[in-house]
């Protein structure tokens, strides 16, 4: 990471960008064959399956991030 990073600001910013979309290609290609799998195996439903199942997990992962602010104002308010 450091040689790209000497010539100057831009190129540290272009080279992190690049290393964060290299780090977004294993979960894409995983999606895109969990879709390709659903569509050959049921078509268009197997597709609507699919996003319901990915979607399932969308109420655990809000709960998780609303609830961090409410312990933190919470631990405030113990505090006082």
């Amino acid at each position: 990471v450091p040689n790209p990073c000497r010539p100057g600001a831009a190129t540290n910013i272009i080279y992190g960008l690049a290393l964060g979309y290299k780090s977004a290609i294993v979960p894409v290609f995983l999606l895109s064959l969990i879709v390709y799998g659903a569509h050959t195996l049921a078509g268009f439903y197997g597709i609507a399956l699919a996003a319901l199942g990915m979607l399932s997990t969308l109420a655990t992962c809000l709960a998780i991030d609303v609830y961090g602010p409410v312990c933190d104002n919470a631990g405030g308010i113990a505090e006082m």
